[in-house]
Parts: structure tokens; sequence; C-alpha cells
């Protein structure tokens, strides 16, 4: 039977799309659960994330290019040979070549799964000017896409943090320029979630000198 319902589009795309973004755990643990988020629980967060920042601050931003940017930004990752040759799980993805070729990479699944399902082109198209930085949208989901993870580290009492071995000073290396895209967020880290960070440092992140590997994807 499955063979005869992958003929029919519908059930080809939710087999062949949706369920694979529903696999792909990423680094961050979800808030109160024993298990990482997936990719899917990261994009759901980020979707009503960004409705609520733009009306509460009343933002002048298309909030529907920012929806596109959202679905769009990781849509290829669950489809890369190494997605699928490790489970569908990020935190077994240690080649240093994959780190270094990780955006070539993402691209050409990217074709490969807009050939599969031409119906997302525009979602395609989202993803590459995510990645240009075309427009306030586009930082401002960058922006989120490194704030959201935080937040739910935070509130989870920086479970992934210390599981994973990461102080706050590599957190603010590698991942404090990427909020700063957006003045709002970045006046909101600054201001009111930094120093939180800092009053709580023992307790929210790991505190011994050799670091683990930071990717919060």
């Amino acid at each position: 039977m499955k063979t005869n319902l992958l003929k029919d589009a519908l059930f080809a795309f939710v087999s062949g799309f949706i369920a694979p973004t529903l696999k792909l755990k990423r680094r961050v643990h979800f808030p109160g659960i024993r298990r990482r988020e997936t990719l899917a629980e990261h994009v759901i967060q980020l979707l009503y994330a960004s409705e609520f920042i733009i009306k509460h601050y009343n933002l002048n931003l298309d909030i529907h290019k920012v929806r596109s940017y959202i679905l769009g930004h990781d849509m290829s990752e669950p489809f890369t040979p190494h997605a699928r040759k490790n489970g569908f799980d990020i935190c077994k993805f240690r080649d240093k070549n994959l780190v270094a070729n990780k955006k070539e990479i993402e691209n050409n699944a990217l074709i490969c799964l807009l050939r599969q399902f031409p119906e997302l082109e525009d979602l395609g198209q989202a993803s590459l000017d995510y990645d240009e930085h075309k427009d306030d949208e586009a930082n401002f989901v960058k922006a989120l896409d490194a704030l959201l993870p935080l937040v739910n580290v935070t509130i989870d009492e920086g479970r992934t943090h210390k599981i994973d071995r990461i102080t706050l000073e590599a957190w603010r290396e590698d991942r404090e320029k990427k909020v700063k895209l957006d003045p709002t967020l970045s006046l909101y880290y600054f201001d009111f979630l930094l120093p939180l960070l800092q009053e709580n440092e023992e307790e929210l992140f790991h505190q011994d000198k050799r670091q683990g590997e930071l990717d919060f994807k």
C-alpha cells in the first residue's frame, strides 16, 4: 500500500519533506522535556515568537516575509547526506569538513529538494535571501534564531550548556554578533538578557575551561 500512496503528491510530500523535518534533532534541549528539540519544534517557536515580538514592539516588519524566512532558513538541512547518515541527529555531526563546507552542502541539498518539490520554490528563494541578509526581515529572523535557543536554555536552567560544555564566553563569541543584526532584539539582549546571564553564569553555563563545540542548530 505504501508504494501506491507515495504516488499521490500529498502523501509523497508529507513522507518526503515533512517527516524528515520532524525527525531532525537540534542541539538545544526542549525545556521540561528530556530530549533535544527537533527542527520542526524550532520553526514553530520562531513563528510564534516572531508574531509576538513584532506585535509587542510594534515593529515595522513585513510579517509575511518573516514567516517565509523562518520556514525556509533551515529547510534543506534534513536533506543533506550527513543528516541521513547520522540518523537526523545534529549532535552526531563531527566531520570538520562539514563545518567548513556547510553552506555549499546545504545549497546542493536545496537544489535537489526543489527538483523533487518545485512547489517550494518560493521558500527556497527565501532561504537564499535569508543567507544573503537581504533585508531587515532576514536580519530579524537571524537575530531571533540566535536569541530564542538561549531563552529556552535559560528557562531550562542551563542544561544544554552544561551537557555540551558551553561557557558564556564561548556563546558570546559565536552568537552575539547575530543578535546584533536586529536593533530591537539587540537592545533586549544587552539591556535585559545578558545582565541576567552574567548574574547567573554559574547556574546557566559550563564553568570548566575545556569547552565543547558550540553549534545551536
